[in-house]
């Protein structure tokens, strides 16, 4: 039997990925942000050690092949520049800086390799200018042979056609190598600049950011004039009914908890995924789950913890109408998709980011997964109850 074990996150060493996603932040002191990557680890660089300073050096790439693999001759036409840039900017008040410093911290000591280097980027529109910035977690004091943008590097209105040029870089080295000192473990914010892309610009590709893979990476843009509220309404929720089972064959479930029934269950979507509610008192996170049988075991799980970004985590209190001292049982069918939802205190308005963790009951294989509050918030859609069809003949 397939038990439901609600939280799914154990962080590995090599893929700690949310995926690119869309995400409106609610200050309104802050540039208007188009697009945001929640981060992934990159490879892990090979880090050598002054003996005699113990300064660190690692460098990004060694050949102008790895950057540009089209060009006939890409030795001839982009060579290593070896200047060396001394200033470089960073996100030291940025709460990226904390979240590559949580990551850090919950990976397994065996795990925290001194090569492993983390990126998180924010697409945003600032004064007269769209800004890509490259949030990077530098794996050493020194980073050699490095490439920010080009005459390669562009922004597509995928509706339009209109094509917006890179017209700068921040540090000023467009369209060359470069090698710059910093902190080890400082997260670096790398820019580069393009025309303001226009409010009615809301599908667009990025070509020509080789460090990100960006060769045609194509986004969906928050240019939305109005903004959230602040807060929620509750859920609203389609409540389980209850049955007890009479027959023999099942007759060993009476001591695991209550079975339920007509579910709530929605649009088929991939199994993990979340929706939360903010309300001045509660919290609410959905969780969908995929159906493999038609009577599946799931397990009581108040002791769900819900953690923002500082690591600071409560304790789910209520779960919409199942049982929350027992174990219980779904029947339906399978192929079905059902929603969960969790009850939490409610959380700061401060919090950007949010993650879960189940303690006795955590299954240490599955990946843990930071979610952006209002990637989730816009998720709520996903939820609304829909009733299962069934064709038969």
């Amino acid at each position: 039997m397939k038990k439901f074990s609600f939280i799914f996150f154990s962080l590995v060493a090599l893929a700690f990925a949310v995926g690119a996603i869309v995400a409106i932040r609610s200050q309104e002191d802050e540039p208007n942000l188009l697009a945001r990557h929640l981060g992934n680890w990159t490879k892990a660089f090979d880090v050598s050690v002054n003996e005699q300073t113990k300064g660190t050096s690692a460098s990004f790439t060694d050949y102008p092949v790895q950057l540009f693999p089209s060009l006939e001759n890409p030795s001839e036409k982009a060579e290593i520049d070896t200047v060396l840039v001394d200033s470089v900017p960073t996100a030291e008040n940025h709460n990226i800086a904390r979240r590559w410093n949580k990551a850090l911290s919950l990976l397994p000591e065996s795990q925290r390799y001194p090569g492993f280097s983390g990126i998180h980027y924010d697409l945003r529109n600032e004064g007269k200018h769209t800004v890509l910035h490259l949030y990077i977690y530098a794996p050493a004091d020194t980073m050699k042979n490095f490439w920010l943008a080009s005459h390669e590097t562009a922004i597509v209105d995928l509706k339009t056609g209109k094509n917006y040029r890179a017209i700068g870089t921040v540090p000023n080295r467009f369209g060359k190598f470069f090698t710059f000192r910093c902190k080890r473990g400082t997260v670096l914010d790398f820019q580069i600049l393009f025309p303001k892309l226009p409010r009615s610009t809301t599908e667009i590709a990025i070509y020509g950011v080789p460090y990100l893979n960006m060769h045609g990476e194509r986004f969906t843009l928050n240019q939305k004039s109005k903004k959230k509220p602040l807060y929620d309404e509750k859920p609203q929720y389609h409540a389980p009914k209850f049955i007890k089972e009479v027959s023999e064959e099942y007759e060993e479930y009476e001591n695991y908890g209550n079975i339920c029934t007509d579910v709530h269950t929605i649009k088929p979507v991939e199994e993990g995924t979340m929706a939360l509610w903010r309300t001045p008192e509660a919290t609410y996170v959905a969780y969908a789950y995929e159906m493999n049988y038609t009577r599946e075991q799931f397990k009581s799980m108040l002791d769900v913890r819900l953690y923002n970004e500082l690591e600071y985590g409560v304790n789910a209190i209520d779960v919409l109408g199942f049982p929350t001292d027992n174990d219980f049982w779904i029947e339906g069918y399978s192929g079905d998709c059902v929603a969960i939802i969790y009850v939490f205190p409610p959380i700061s308005l401060d919090n950007e980011e949010v993650f879960l963790r189940n303690g006795k009951n955590a299954e240490p294989q599955i990946k843990r997964k930071i979610f952006s509050v209002e990637e989730l918030r816009d998720n709520q859609k996903l939820f609304k109850y829909k009733k299962r069809e069934v064709v038969s003949k």
